[in-house]
């Protein structure tokens, strides 16, 4: 299976110079785990990634205000992991294995269309599991 059918878009995104506070209410609202970080929304300028962990370790554990700390302060910065919109879902699976990550970012042609997280990976082998049963019954 190929990343495209898998992946998640559009993608969720903030400002560099937002604070923290607004990327928990945008990632509360779009129920998501993590925001890219993008230069006037752009995804073709993605400066970083956003995580609740990250959130929760950077902000809340240190007892510091999310309303005041920005966003570009605790992201993980470009470059990050990536992946071909045309790469096995395979290759997903190994790159988050070994780079320990839970997300992947999307790119064609240099621009950013989406995003596969290991939760997407784990629904593709639930609907795997699911076919081959099906089919020995």
């Amino acid at each position: 299976m190929k990343v495209r059918e898998l992946m998640s878009y559009p993608i969720v995104t903030v400002p560099p110079e937002a604070m923290v506070l607004d990327a928990i209410k945008v990632m509360a609202a779009q129920k998501k785990g993590s925001v890219l970080v993008a230069k006037e929304r752009l995804l073709k300028e993605c400066l970083g990634i956003v995580t609740t962990s990250q959130i929760f370790l950077e902000v809340f554990a240190r007892g510091l205000d999310p309303a005041r700390v920005k966003v570009s302060d605790i992201m993980t910065p470009a470059p990050l992991i990536t992946i071909d919109l045309d790469d096995s879902t395979q290759k997903a699976a190994e790159l988050m294995i070994e780079h320990k990550i839970r997300r992947l970012p999307v790119m064609k042609d240099g621009a950013l269309v989406g995003i596969v997280t290991s939760k997407d990976l784990l629904a593709c082998v639930a609907a795997a599991a699911t076919q081959i049963l099906n089919s020995l019954r």
